[in-house]
């Protein structure tokens, strides 16, 4: 495979959370006036940003992937989220797992605010050195923006990431008081998605599928599905891999380019290569019809079924018989829609 390819494809799977809108001036500059500063302080009696940082495994059941995958993010962006530190805006949903919210503070100044739970951390754990309500807490400053995270499980690196953007304030210190709150509530009773019958937002793509089929179609033994998110799964066997992805949206699974193939069970699934002259199939299909958008589009829980080959082109390789062999397992132990 090449390595542009290889590239695309971990790009995909551990895209940082986005920041979302923009933030219009307009009159004075607020960020250059002489508000006073304030730094919310952690809630008495929690851990909010302080040492040291607990050893050991992660065991908390409010913060497991299980428990996870059922919460829905703008339910942890509420007003009592941000109270002392400002008054936010309605939340604006990104999939099951990600949300964002503009907030102004006391001076009037912008901040954006971006929450994903279950992501993906990229570097060294070790590198926590305080505590959010018992978790580790990761911290990292770029300029107006800081990212604070809260350590969910250590294999594999997740957690809950908040990113802060804010000019002429103090964004580490709203975002490990914000991170605190939501913290919190997790322990309490936070907002969650509808488990409707047949979703498939509980389900933990890494046992959605036939690990001896992966296995067969991969060419050896694989390595332990490694978990991508709180929706999706990647296994490999030294360079082939399989990924399965489960996801909200709008977007039909009939691409143009794609082929018609039968999952099984009732099921049509498209397939589709990705890039020419690689050996890559990815097969989607509508796993469940959940009402239409604005623009009259229906709504779906996609499910997703990518193949990587090592060598050769996609006909060579049969890289979309073995992606629809992979896919097939999958609708077989998928909840019944």
């Amino acid at each position: 495979m090449s390595s542009a390819v290889r590239f695309r494809t971990v790009v995909t799977a551990v895209a940082a959370v986005a920041l979302f809108g923009s933030v219009a001036g307009c009159g004075a500059d607020l960020a250059r006036s002489n508000f006073q500063r304030t730094t919310v302080p952690p809630e008495p009696g929690g851990s909010g940003g302080t040492g040291p940082a607990p050893n050991g495994e992660i065991t908390d059941p409010a913060v497991s992937a299980k428990s996870l995958r059922l919460i829905d993010p703008c339910g942890l962006l509420a007003a009592e989220t941000f109270t002392g530190v400002g008054t936010p805006a309605e939340p604006r949903p990104s999939g099951w797992d990600r949300c964002a919210a503009d907030v102004t503070d006391a001076g009037q100044k912008k901040i954006k605010i971006s929450l994903e739970i279950g992501g993906i951390i990229i570097g060294s754990i070790d590198d926590a050195k305080t505590a959010v309500e018992g978790l580790p807490q990761l911290e990292k400053k770029d300029g107006e923006s800081c990212t604070v995270t809260a350590v969910t499980s250590k294999e594999p690196k997740s957690g809950i990431v908040l990113q802060v953007d804010y000019p002429g304030g103090d964004p580490c210190g709203a975002g490990r008081t914000a991170l605190q709150r939501m913290v919190k509530k997790l322990h309490s009773n936070p907002r969650k998605h509808p488990d409707a019958p047949g979703t498939v937002i509980s389900v933990d793509a890494c046992t959605s599928v036939d690990t001896a089929v992966v296995a067969e179609v991969l060419g050896g033994k694989p390595d332990d599905p490694s978990p991508m998110g709180l929706h999706g799964c990647s296994i490999r066997s030294r360079t082939p891999q399989v990924m399965i992805t489960f996801r909200p949206t709008s977007a039909p699974a009939e691409e143009e380019g794609s082929s018609p193939v039968d999952l099984g069970g009732g099921v049509q699934g498209f397939a589709k290569t990705r890039v020419d002259g690689e050996p890559e199939c990815t097969v989607t299909w509508r796993h469940r019809v959940i009402g239409t958008d604005e623009y009259g589009m229906e709504n779906a829980e996609r499910a997703e079924v990518d193949y990587n080959g090592a060598d050769g082109t996609a006909e060579s390789d049969g890289s979309c018989d073995k992606a629809v062999k992979v896919a097939k397992t999958v609708v077989a132990k998928l909840p019944k829609a």
